[in-house]
């Protein structure tokens, strides 16, 4: 019987795997290359992923602002609620007690993208008023002619309650390629309404507008497809692509890709959809790539989730994340209260 690993990464552009991890234990050539010579890049430091809600213990006399999706009962016997497992992990706790190493594959994507990968791109955010400062780096995607979509937690800062000062989006980006394409200007955004009273997973997309018609330059769009259920996860093979900024990912230099299990959904509760859990071990820097599916009939790509968070099983002090990322669940309804119920903000 075929791996199925090898048939789910053939759907996807071909990678450049011919790096070598003998001379060093975690970085691989071009990144050790960089951290013995230097490099300009590694002034640019990435975004990190927000631990959300915050972590809440015995100890603290009211529960944080920040909703926290999973309630469950405290003490060894705790249970998981607002979980939805998957047909693969059916009992959500095990994904704890195992490493979850053999469940994605991530790699370097090919020098020679296709042109609707070229849509993917690098995020470079200032963060403070101080141009002098140090960036921020997160990912995007060109979603229409002048438009590109990240994570609101890329374009507002929720425990500050600032928005980013300006944001600069370098399409197909790769640091050791000789030239680059046309980058552009972040103009306008808008993020949910319900983002700004709570980072939910389930609210964390921004659209927004750049100063040029990127989609034309490009010749490209990568569109963002409505899902109806969880299910669609079960059964379509994801690829999150983007640029991830660990020192095993070259620091953000070049685009990778990664493709691995569904783990479950989670809720906030109530009637707040499943957010899917996807295995991985992107971190940050990643925050604001596609998740990437083919259409069956046209073999196009579209976007069927946006990188928000890692995911923890219970939001607990000192607990690890599991090596994984959530996206908001794309549905129809997230679509309509971002056109109908979204904030605006306009970039200088």
């Amino acid at each position: 019987m075929p791996d199925r690993k090898k048939r789910r990464i053939a759907q996807y552009p071909s990678t450049d795997n011919s790096a070598s991890t003998n001379d060093h234990p975690f970085l691989t050539p071009h990144g050790l290359r960089m951290q013995m010579q230097g490099s300009q890049v590694d002034k640019v430091v990435p975004l990190p992923l927000p631990d959300y809600p915050q972590p809440f213990d015995s100890q603290t006399p009211v529960p944080p602002v920040a909703l926290d999706p999973f309630h469950f009962d405290r003490g060894e016997n705790a249970s998981l609620i607002n979980f939805l497992p998957s047909k693969k992990f059916p009992h959500p706790e095990s994904l704890a007690r195992q490493p979850l190493t053999p469940y994605f594959d991530s790699r370097p994507v090919s020098s020679t993208l296709t042109r609707e990968l070229r849509c993917v791109g690098r995020l470079f955010i200032q963060i403070s008023p101080d141009p002098r400062h140090e960036l921020a780096s997160g990912s995007a995607w060109i979603s229409g002619t002048n438009t590109i979509v990240t994570c609101a937690h890329n374009v507002y800062e929720f425990m500050s309650g600032t928005w980013s000062r300006a944001l600069e989006f370098h399409p197909g980006y790769d640091y050791y390629a000789k030239h680059s394409l046309p980058k552009c200007r972040v103009t306008r955004c808008r993020i949910p309404r319900n983002y700004l009273a709570n980072p939910a997973v389930n609210h964390d997309i921004a659209i927004c507008e750049v100063d040029r018609y990127i989609g034309d330059v490009i010749g490209a769009t990568i569109p963002t497809r409505p899902i109806e259920s969880n299910d669609f996860f079960e059964t379509n093979p994801v690829a999150i692509v983007g640029y991830p900024a660990g020192s095993s990912f070259d620091f953000g230099n070049q685009m990778w890709q990664s493709i691995g299990d569904y783990l479950f959904g989670q809720s906030g509760g109530g009637e707040t959809p499943y957010a899917p859990v996807m295995a991985t071990n992107f971190g940050g820097g990643a925050s604001g790539c596609p998740w990437l599916v083919k259409e069956p009939f046209t073999g196009e790509y579209v976007a069927v989730g946006v990188t928000s968070g890692h995911a923890k099983l219970r939001y607990r002090r000192g607990e690890a994340n599991l090596m994984s990322l959530v996206s908001p669940f794309f549905s129809p309804h997230l679509f309509e209260q971002l056109e109908s119920d979204g904030v605006t903000h306009e970039f200088l």
